[in-house]
Formats: structure tokens, C-alpha cells, sequence
């Protein structure tokens, strides 16, 4: 999937975020709080996985037309779908 320039924008603001609180969790670690690390490690991870994998709000309109479409009879799926 191409991202554009707001697209990275975001995951580096993202990834940004997730270095401060795997910090936190290797801080936490290190200070022997492995539980409350684990946490914090794990709100970092599921951070990056979020944003790599949620849509953003500028995709949704374009997967809903695109279901529409191919609701609507002789509608093609998005994709191209079938070749006649």
C-alpha cells in the first residue's frame, strides 16, 4: 500500500510515540517492574500495529463508493474483478 505525504506523516508521529513508550517499558524493566514494562511495551506495539493496519478517516468514503458499486447490478468489484 503507497502512502503519501500526510500518510507518513503519521507514522512517523506514530513511531515517534511508540520509541517513547518502549522506553518507558525498557526503563521499567530495567528498574525491576517487568509486568508494568510488558505493559508498556506491549501499548507500543499495538501502537505501530494500529496505525500500519487501521484505515484512515481519508479511506473510508472511497471503500464504502467502492462497495456500492459493486452492489449495484452489473456493478464490477474494485479490483476489475471479471473478464468478459
Amino acid at each position: 500500500m503507497a502512502r503519501g505525504l500526510i500518510g507518513t506523516i503519521e507514522l512517523m508521529v506514530a513511531v515517534v510515540l511508540a520509541a517513547r513508550v518502549t522506553l518507558l517499558g525498557v526503563d521499567n524493566i530495567a528498574r525491576g517492574q517487568p509486568a508494568i514494562g510488558a505493559v508498556f511495551l506491549g501499548l507500543a506495539v499495538a501502537l505501530l500495529v494500529i496505525e500500519w493496519v487501521a484505515p484512515s478517516p481519508t479511506d473510508i468514503p472511497g471503500a464504502i463508493a467502492g462497495r456500492a458499486r459493486s452492489a449495484l447490478p452489473g456493478g464490477k468489484p474494485p479490483d476489475g474483478g471479471e473478464d468478459d
